[in-house]
């Protein structure tokens, strides 16, 4: 009469195929839910790019930051405003930079 039934050496050869196998799925996993949150972090980040752009570029004088200044509205979001002069007449070239952890995105503007 035949045993009908698996070996302790299939068993764990078996897991050790599944284990390897769950642990790549979950390093996929893991890698794509960092990257969907820096993803949002950006977007966020253009939101409020887009907001103090149109505030800076609809007010007659710019004043640059002295460094990150805090963004109402959206947490965590750190901003700052620099100025630079082209030698071109009174054409200015600002600078707008926007930060949330590690994310960051720069703007450039002339007035």
């Amino acid at each position: 009469m035949r045993n009908r039934g698996f070996t302790l050496l299939e068993v764990l050869i078996a897991m050790v195929v599944l284990a390897i196998s769950l642990s790549g799925i979950f390093t996929l996993l893991k890698s794509n839910i960092d990257t969907t949150g820096y993803t949002l972090k950006k977007i966020e980040l253009i939101e409020a790019g887009g907001d103090i752009f149109y505030t800076l570029y609809t007010e007659p004088d710019i004043e640059p930051t002295p460094g990150l200044v805090k963004l109402k509205g959206y947490e965590g979001v750190e901003y700052k405003v620099t100025e630079s002069s082209l030698g071109i007449s009174y054409i200015k070239e600002y600078t707008l930079t926007l930060k949330k952890d590690e994310a960051e995105i720069v703007y450039n503007f002339y007035r």
